[in-house]
This record gives structure tokens, sequence and C-alpha cells, in this order.
């Protein structure tokens, strides 16, 4: 019978060398920058431009429009030396790039769920209230139900 002679290896060693972790290092390292770029700009978040990636050294910042992207380019020396200092002391440069059919990821617009308090809710008039109670009765399940929550408000 043939011996196992291999030891085994460490796992965060065999994991640390892998593609997935290079990327993970590489999505980490991107949404720092866009987190510093946020606070360079002084907004609340990124929703005009992003660095998008790193190639050759230089990071990648894409934006919607080309105002957007002039805007960048004349504060392009303090967005270096910031990103120097704070994250990648080696980066090499800022490539600003135009990309206005959508490859910026926006950020998804929540609706709230209750009124604010400073608007009022209106009742139903009674014909509108006795109009839905009439299509009420001659509807399906699930228009019965959206129309029974209106009738309950």
């Amino acid at each position: 019978m043939k011996r196992y002679s291999h030891k085994p290896k460490d796992l965060t060693k065999l994991f640390g060398q892998s593609s997935l972790a290079t990327m993970q290092q590489q999505y980490e390292l991107i949404r720092k920058l866009n987190t510093e770029l946020c606070h360079i700009l002084q907004l609340e978040q990124l929703s005009f431009c992003q660095v998008s990636s790193i190639n050759a050294g230089r990071a990648v910042i894409l934006c919607q429009s080309p105002g957007w992207a002039n805007r960048l380019k004349m504060q392009r020396d303090a967005i270096l030396d910031n990103f120097r200092q704070k994250i990648l002391p080696d980066l090499a440069g800022i490539d600003i790039e135009v990309s206005p059919h959508g490859q910026i990821a926006r950020p998804a617009v929540t609706t709230p769920s209750k009124a604010p308090a400073n608007i009022k809710q209106h009742d139903l008039s009674d014909s509108a209230r006795a109009a839905l109670q009439q299509a009420l009765e001659h509807s399906d399940d699930k228009v019965k139900q959206a129309l029974a929550r209106l009738l309950a408000k």
C-alpha cells in the first residue's frame, strides 16, 4: 500500500495565492478609493463618477458626463495626492474617462414606506369609496386584496 507522503498545507496560504483573493483585494482597494474620492469631493455618495479599476498602476475614474470629467481633471492633482497619502502610495496616476452609457453603478432609489409627517393622508370621498367597493365585488383575488387595503385606509 502506498503511503501518503505530502504534508497538509495551510489553508490561508492556499487561499492567499488564489485569484479569488487577489480579486477580493482589488475590490477592497477600489472601495477605499471610491470612499476617499467621495470625501475629497465633499459628497455623501458618488452618483456621477466612480473609480472603476486600477490598470498598470493607474486608477481609472469613469464619469457620466464631460462636465464632471472636466471638474475631476481640474482636481486631478489633489485627488492623486490624497490617494497616495491615504491608500496607495505607489499609484502612478489617474485616468479620467467619460462613460455615458450606464457603466457607472447608480445607487438604488428607495421609496419611503410611510408618508412623511408633513403630508396629510386624504380620506376617500363617498363616491370613490362606493366605486372601489363595486370594483372589489367584481375583481379577482389579487385585485380584491389591493382594493381591500385601499378601502381600509
